[in-house]
C-alpha cells in the first residue's frame, strides 16, 4: 500500500496521469542522453582506471586465405563480397579507438564530440566496405534441432560444407605442414560454432577450377563464413564463427540479397556499447570500419599516405584506399594526446562529407545501391542483436541542416543477446523491429540542404547540444589558446593570408599621407598588431624556402616561455606556405585544395609521390624521435604529471 502511494505521488509530481499502463519516464523533450548520466558504468567516468582496448578484429588472417582464382572471384562478386575481399590488414591504432569509445553514447549510438554528434551510418558502411545495405534483415528461423531441417549443427555442416571438425583428427596447415592442430566445434555440447582456422586449413586451394559445382559452392560458403568471422562480424572469442549464418547460405543467390551492411553496423554498435564498460579490455565488431571511418572524417590520428590522394578506386570501395601498402606511417599518438586533441577538436578538422561526387563516380555500384535509405531512422538487425540507426542526430554528415527537435531512442527498447536463449526463434522474437525495417523507406529523415545561407541552424544546434552533452574527457577550455597552430588546409590558408598581407603592406604601415588608401593600410596595421598581442603566430623564416624575402619581419614576436615547435602527434607542422602534401606545386584550384579529398599528414616533412621512399629517408623516419604533446591545446593543463623515478 505504501509503495502504491509513493508511485502515485511520483506521477503527480512529474505531471503524468495516474492509472495503469502509464510510464514514469519523462517526456521525450526532457531526455538528454549525455554520457555523464551513465555515471560509473561508462569508461569515461574512469579515465585513469581504464585499459587500452585491444581490437578483436582478425583481418590479418584474411592474408592467409588469398583469392586469385577467377572463378572464385566471380562467385564473390555475385554474392556481393568482392570489395571486401580486396581490403587488407590495417595496423590498429588502439589508443585512437579507445579515445573514440570514451565518447560513445549507447543511448544515442553516436560519438559526442565538441563539434556535435557524429556516428557511423549506413552510408559509411556501404561506401567503405562495399557490402549490400538494402534487403531483408540478416536473421532466420531456427532450423536445427529435433523435428527441424537439421537434427544437429554437425549435420548442417555436413550438408552445406561436406564436413565438420572432428576432435580425433589431426589437421595440417596447408602453408606449413609442420604446423598441426586438432579442432572441435565450440559452445560446449551445442556445437554451434566452428573454428576459423579449420575453415582455412580445410577449404583453401590454389585453384578452384577443377571442382564440380556442388563442391565449389561449398568452398564459397566456407570462405564467406571465414570473412564474417575474421572481418565483418567478429566476436571476442577471436577464433570462431557461429553457424547460424550458414543456415541462410543454402542458396547463395538469396543470401546476396540480405542487408549484410545493416547487420555489420548493428553488430558494431553493440560492441561499441559493450566496450564502454570500464572492465572491458577488448572490442569486437568490424573495427576496420571504425578506424577507416575515423580517418575519413577526423583529422585526429590520420596516417600518412605513400601515394597521391585521392586513390583511383577503379570500381572498388573507399576502404581500398587505406590498405596497408598505401600507408607510410601511423601517427605517434597515445590515449592522453588523443583525448586532448578530441577535447579541442575544431569544425575545420572534421570532414563531414568525405564521399564527394567524384568519389561516388569511382566506387563499385554496390556502394551506391540503397542510397535512398542512408537516412532511414530504423532498427538494424544482426540475428540476435538489434540496434537503432539514428541519422537525424547527425544530419550534417548528409549535408543537411542539423535539428534540435531530435526524438530520443525508444525508452522501451531493450538490448538482448543469445545468452540463455539457445532455442529462440529470433525471426519471431524481433518481428516488430523486422516490420519497421521492411517499411524502411517510410522512415526516411529529410531536411534542408546546408549552405552558407542557413548556417544559423548550426549555431542554434551547437548551443542546444552543448547545453546537455558531455564534451570533455580532460578539462574544458577556460581561455583562448595563446599559440596559433594551423591544423587544417583552411586554417593554413588563413595563416598564409595574414602573414602575406602583413609582409606586403608592412613598409606602408603608419604612413602620414591623408589618403583613403593610407587610412585603410593603417587600419590593417592596427588589426595585425591587435592579433599579435592576443596570439603568437610563428613566422620566423617563413619565406626563406621560397627565397622571396631576405630580411626577417620587423613585427616578429618572441615565442612564449613554454613555446614548443611541436604541435602534437596529429597536428600540422609548420611547413611555410601551404602546399599540396602529395605534389610539389601549389594547386591553382582553391576549391580542389579545400575539398574533402585532400588528406594531409600529421607528420609529413617531404613531398612523396613515389611508391617507395629513398633509403636515407626511411632511415630518418626510423630514427625520428617521438614528439611531445602540444602544450597549447585546450585542457592540457589538466594532464596528470608523472613523478620522476628514483635512480
Amino acid at each position: 500500500m505504501a509503495s502504491d502511494q509513493r508511485r502515485r505521488r511520483k506521477k503527480r509530481t512529474t505531471g503524468e496521469p495516474s492509472g495503469e499502463g502509464t510510464s514514469e519516464a519523462p517526456p521525450p523533450t526532457q531526455i538528454h542522453p549525455n554520457i555523464a548520466s551513465l555515471l560509473g558504468t561508462h569508461r569515461a567516468a574512469h579515465p585513469d582506471g581504464g585499459t587500452i582496448l585491444e581490437a578483436a578484429s582478425h583481418l590479418l588472417m584474411v592474408h592467409d586465405w588469398p583469392v586469385n582464382c577467377p572463378r572464385f572471384m566471380e562467385a564473390l562478386r555475385l554474392v556481393g563480397l568482392d570489395c571486401v575481399s580486396q581490403m587488407r590488414y590495417l595496423r590498429m591504432d588502439h589508443h585512437l579507438l579507445t579515445a573514440l569509445v570514451e565518447r560513445w553514447s549507447p543511448q544515442t549510438n553516436s560519438f559526442h564530440l565538441t563539434v556535435g554528434e557524429m556516428t557511423i551510418t549506413l552510408q559509411d558502411v556501404a561506401m567503405i566496405l562495399g557490402v549490400n545495405i538494402d534487403g531483408p534483415a540478416l536473421v532466420g528461423h531456427t532450423v536445427v534441432g529435433a523435428g527441424r531441417r537439421w537434427l544437429s549443427w554437425p549435420d548442417c555442416c555436413d550438408d552445406l560444407l561436406r564436413s565438420h571438425p572432428l576432435a580425433d583428427v589431426v589437421y595440417r596447415d596447408p602453408f606449413d605442414h609442420r604446423i598441426t592442430s586438432r579442432f572441435r566445434m565450440g559452445q560446449a555440447h551445442a556445437q554451434t560454432c566452428i573454428p576459423l582456422r579449420w575453415l582455412r586449413w580445410t577449404f583453401w586451394r590454389d585453384s578452384y577450377l577443377d571442382l564440380n559445382d556442388m563442391d565449389f559452392w561449398r568452398h564459397v560458403r566456407a570462405y564467406i563464413l571465414f570473412i564474417l568471422g575474421c572481418h565483418l562480424l567478429p566476436d571476442t572469442s577471436g577464433s570462431e564463427i557461429h553457424l547460424q549464418y550458414l543456415t541462410i547460405m543454402e542458396d547463395l543467390a538469396v543470401f546476396s540479397t540480405y542487408s549484410l551492411g545493416g547487420a555489420v553496423l548493428a553488430h558494431l554498435y553493440r560492441e561499441l556499447g559493450e566496450a564502454t564498460r570500464p572492465s572491458r579490455a577488448n572490442i569486437a565488431g568490424c573495427i576496420n570500419l571504425l578506424q577507416i571511418w575515423a580517418w575519413e572524417h577526423l583529422h585526429v590520428g590520420r596516417p600518412l599516405l605513400r601515394v597521391p590522394f585521392p586513390v583511383e578506386l577503379d570500381g572498388l570501395s573507399v576502404g581500398f584506399r587505406w590498405n596497408e601498402d598505401r600507408l607510410r606511417e601511423l601517427p605517434v599518438g597515445n590515449l592522453i594526446t588523443y583525448r586532448d586533441e578530441l577535447d579541442g577538436l575544431l569544425d575545420s578538422q572534421v570532414i563531414w562529407q568525405p564521399y564527394t561526387p567524384d568519389i561516388q563516380a569511382q566506387v563499385a555500384q554496390i556502394c551506391l545501391s540503397g542510397a535512398d535509405i542512408w537516412t532511414a531512422r530504423v532498427p538494424l538487425i544482426s540475428w540476435k542483436r538489434v540496434e537503432w540507426h539514428l541519422p537525424d542526430r547527425v544530419l550534417r554528415q548528409f549535408g543537411l541542416c542539423p535539428r534540435t527537435d531530435i526524438q530520443p531512442m525508444d525508452p522501451s527498447f531493450k538490448r538482448v543477446d543469445g545468452r540463455g536463449k539457445p532455442d529462440m526463434d529470433w525471426m519471431l522474437y524481433h518481428q516488430a523491429h523486422i516490420a519497421i525495417w521492411e517499411s524502411r523507406r517510410g522512415f526516411i529523415v529529410t531536411g534542408d540542404l546546408l549552405d552558407h545561407h542557413n548556417t544559423y541552424s548550426i549555431h542554434q544546434y551547437i548551443h542546444w547540444y552543448k547545453s546537455w552533452a558531455t564534451l570533455y574527457m580532460l578539462k574544458a577550455p577556460v581561455e583562448a589558446p595563446t599559440t596559433a597552430y594551423p591544423r587544417a588546409p583552411s586554417e593554413r590558408l588563413l595563416r598564409d593570408f595574414f602573414l602575406g598581407t602583413e609582409q606586403a603592406l608592412q613598409q606602408h604601415f603608419n604612413g602620414n599621407d591623408d589618403t583613403p588608401q593610407q587610412r585603410d593600410i593603417n587600419t590593417i596595421a592596427e588589426l595585425c598588431r591587435g592579433l599579435r598581442r592576443q596570439m603568437y603566430i610563428e613566422d620566423q623564416g617563413y619565406f626563406e624556402d621560397r627565397g622571396e624575402h631576405e630580411a626577417p619581419f620587423s613585427m616578429t614576436q618572441e615565442p612564449p616561455h613554454q613555446y614548443s615547435g611541436y604541435a602534437g602527434p596529429s597536428s600540422y607542422p609548420d611547413q611555410g606556405p601551404s602546399t599540396d602534401l602529395f605534389s610539389s606545386q601549389v594547386p591553382t584550384d582553391l576549391e580542389a585544395y579545400l575539398s574533402p579529398d585532400f588528406v594531409p599528414s600529421s607528420i609529413h616533412t617531404d613531398d612523396i609521390a613515389e611508391e617507395e621512399a629513398p633509403e636515407e629517408e626511411q632511415h630518418m623516419l626510423r630514427q625520428r624521435p617521438r614528439r611531445p604533446p602540444q602544450h597549447y591545446t585546450p585542457g592540457t593543463d589538466a594532464l596528470p604529471q608523472r613523478p620522476r623515478r628514483r635512480r
